[in-house]
């Protein structure tokens, strides 16, 4: 038996399908966000599968709410589902459980996302989001004293990269939450 991991997201809007694939949201973010696009594409597939199985879902019903601050995991959510220009996407910091990772932009890896009347919650594993990701973000997200240095950092994103896109389970928590938490 193999495990075979999902290479694309489907969702539809009034005029049919629209189809994306993961190297979409690569190419998207660029190699700043490599990472972001791997966190992307899985939270949208698990949310996929855990809020509307069976089913291409409709682009326009997604929300989410984040503790996460960063532009490049927005900007891909806001390319497949259009949730930031339609006011659908919320960050805030401080609803993120103590387990969650936390990030170097005083944020953390946890996610609500929310699909008519359903909602799960997911944090992303720490044994991908370690000490070691947080210091390597510090050090180069911004810049690498040398190519050699961002030759390296590329390396490594694409090594967190392929975790997010190849393991079977990423997230250390995925459960669902009430939808009442969007109301707010």
């Amino acid at each position: 038996m193999y495990y075979i991991p999902t290479t694309y997201l489907t969702v539809r809007d009034d005029e049919g399908p629209i189809v994306f694939q993961r190297e979409d949201l690569m190419r998207y973010s660029g190699n700043r966000g490599l990472i972001a696009s791997g966190v992307t594409f899985r939270l949208l597939n698990a949310a996929f599968e855990d809020l509307c199985p069976n089913e291409i879902p409709r682009r326009e019903y997604f929300r989410f709410r984040t503790s996460f601050p960063g532009d490049e995991v927005r900007d891909g959510i806001e390319l497949v589902t259009r949730a930031v220009l339609k006011g659908r996407y919320f960050v805030d910091t401080s609803i993120a459980p103590d387990f969650a990772p936390q990030t170097p932009a005083n944020g953390a890896m946890y996610f609500e996302v929310a699909y008519l009347d359903r909602a799960f919650a997911y944090s992303f594993d720490h044994h991908i989001f370690t000490k070691e990701w947080a210091e390597e973000v510090i050090k180069h997200q911004e810049g690498s004293l040398s190519e050699e240095e961002h030759a390296r950092y590329l390396e490594y994103k694409y090594e967190v990269l392929g975790k997010l896109l190849t393991r079977m389970n990423v997230f250390n928590y995925r459960e669902p939450i009430p939808v009442s938490r969007f109301n707010r």
